[in-house]
């Protein structure tokens, strides 16, 4: 019986560390820093809506890169490489990037069209500290 209760407790608190150690991990969604905004609901829904409408446009055209940088690699794995279909390759993923590129801005300014103009600072200055320490994590923007 003493086993038992103790077997019990044991359990429970080992669950509660780890409830406890979940919730204390920083926020890796790729919610673009969203997390301490104070958003409101309103804002919260209309984030939503626009992370759906950005995702579902982004994802044939990742799909679409992936198929191009495969058939460049195909190409270029051939025991006669075939110089300009690699050329037609790259040149392909180099629109496609730019496309996305230009897809990811326009959903960065919709986004903050949304927030008010504290919520921007706070949301670009979490971008710039998070470069940062991007920059030094790679061994860049270290000093003399």
């Amino acid at each position: 019986m003493k086993k038992n209760l103790i077997k019990t407790a044991g359990v429970f608190l080992l669950a509660l560390l780890m409830a406890t150690a979940i919730n204390a991990q920083p926020n890796r969604q790729g919610n673009w820093g969203m997390a301490n905004l104070d958003l409101s609901e309103d804002q919260s829904e209309q984030i939503t809506q626009l992370r759906t409408e950005h995702y579902n446009t982004m994802k044939p055209l990742r799909a679409k890169m992936a198929e191009i940088k495969a058939k460049e690699r195909t190409l270029l794995s051939e025991e006669t490489v075939d110089l300009k279909a690699v050329d037609k390759a790259i040149d392909e993923q180099t629109d496609l990037l730019n496309q996305i590129r230009k897809l990811q801005v326009k959903h960065q300014l919709a986004v903050k069209d949304v927030l008010t103009d504290e919520q921007v600072m706070k949301l670009e200055q979490r971008q710039r500290h998070s470069a940062r320490r991007g920059q030094a994590r790679m061994g860049r923007g270290q000093g003399p």
